[in-house]
């Protein structure tokens, strides 16, 4: 048995390379240990001494590591073969087998893509989904399917916007929307994917018959590439959506925050990815809504967790939810994951259902059209303040006790506005 001596610092589990021929240990794979970088020890082989480079040994018929031994003198280490693999296989497997993922615009949405989402409540996710770090397990296997949705996308040119977009994506959003006192048909959002950033850049809809568009002036980067364990990025955004004659305009602008806190592999009902990045998103808006009532601005705070694999177009799971200002507290609103198709559940084709509120305005009940199964709502004021109001089941409200004046009914990302008479 040959000796490999080092100097005098102590390893657990160290395995080695030298730049002559280990063809005699039957060595078939080597995988590089980022934890020994240090590169500063002797290795000497038959009296002969090398700069090693560190690395874990995976071996066909062996496997090598280092021990201390206590009869050598300044700790040296021995390295020997086929005693107490057991003690040390799983370390080894689970440093050099499971890699970090890096997330490109290679597994973004693309033309011609239709990719289906499940449905699933807020309220049956596990207690750990909110938790990063390396090398994790998230389990959502238990969720159960309520809905699902097709999001197709487009090139411009095929949409009917494509006098207004060259080149981007656009992705159907909703057949029809409300925004304030006017109704959108036929929503689109576009999006440019590029090497380095996938960004949202206006949307296309129709009002009265007519194709419009709005443009992002300060373009919103969902991501940046490429995206990697431990990447933390800023970027501003700023869209003004408005209707010719003034009946309504929205301005939306804020911060988005990227976190890439975690990575590891999680289980869906869909089925088990062990190469997935987590990104935890923090969304800091303001939406200033002017109408013929006035100008009222609704602050938000919005969290996503999205887990992103190599393998998909759109993330295999996706939490939203809102953020109190008060408290901090995280409240989701919103879960849905990559699924195939579920013959029992009907599927939309667009992305969002038009909230409606009837009557609009009015008093006594008001009914709240357009909620999907598992979405939750809550009022605020023009200030933002969230307003305690008497329920009427899960899709409506009682008015009489509110003052005269203007509501937000706030459902997700979506956003609805009540006047009191």
């Amino acid at each position: 048995m040959k000796i490999f001596e080092f100097g005098a610092e102590e390893f657990f589990c160290l395995f080695v390379a030298i730049n002559t021929s280990l063809d005699e240990y039957g060595c078939d794979v080597w995988v590089h240990a980022n934890a020994f970088r240090e590169q500063r020890y002797l290795f000497r082989i038959g009296g002969r001494f090398c700069a090693p480079s560190i690395f874990h040994k995976f071996c066909k018929n062996r496997f090598f590591w280092a021990e201390k031994q206590p009869d050598f003198e300044s700790n040296c280490l021995h390295l020997f073969g086929m005693k107490r693999i057991f003690m040390i296989l799983s370390a080894c497997i689970s440093l050099s087998v499971i890699a970090q993922p890096s997330i490109t615009s290679a597994s973004m949405p693309k033309a011609g893509d239709t990719l289906r989402y499940s449905t699933a409540s807020p309220t049956s996710l596990p207690s750990n989904y909110q938790t990063g770090g390396a090398n994790m397990s998230w389990d959502f296997s238990s969720m159960t399917p309520l809905t699902q949705t097709l999001n197709n996308y487009y090139g411009a040119s095929k949409t009917p916007y494509g006098f207004y977009f060259f080149g981007q994506i656009g992705q159907k959003t909703a057949d029809t929307i409300g925004a304030g006192p006017i109704t959108l048909t036929n929503v689109y959002s576009f999006y440019t994917n590029s090497t380095k950033v996938f960004k949202a850049e206006g949307i296309g809809y129709q009002y009265s018959g007519f194709p419009l568009a709005s443009m992002y002036k300060d373009d919103d980067e969902i991501y940046q590439f490429p995206l990697n364990y431990g990447d933390v990025d800023t970027s501003t955004f700023n869209f003004k959506f408005s209707i010719p004659g003034d009946l309504f305009a929205l301005v939306q602008s804020g911060k988005r925050v990227n976190n890439a806190d975690g990575w590891g592999t999680i289980k869906t009902p869909f089925g088990e990815y062990k190469d997935v990045l987590r990104l935890k998103s923090f969304v800091d808006q303001i939406d200033t809504v002017t109408s013929q009532f006035g100008k009222f601005p609704i602050p938000r705070k919005t969290m996503i967790y999205r887990w992103l694999s190599t393998t998909e177009r759109i993330p295999v799971m996706e939490i939203q939810g809102t953020i109190v200002a008060q408290t901090g507290k995280f409240t989701p609103t919103q879960v849905r994951y990559r699924d195939g198709f579920i013959g029992k559940l009907s599927a939309t084709s667009v992305e969002v259902l038009a909230l409606k509120l009837y009557p609009n305005p009015g008093n006594g009940v008001v009914v709240i059209s357009g909620l999907k199964p598992g979405d939750t709502w809550l009022m605020r004021d023009v200030l933002g303040k969230q307003i305690v109001v008497n329920r009427v089941g899960d899709a409506g409200f009682d008015s009489d006790d509110l003052l005269a004046g203007m509501y937000y009914i706030v459902v997700g990302d979506r956003v609805i506005t009540f006047c009191k008479k």
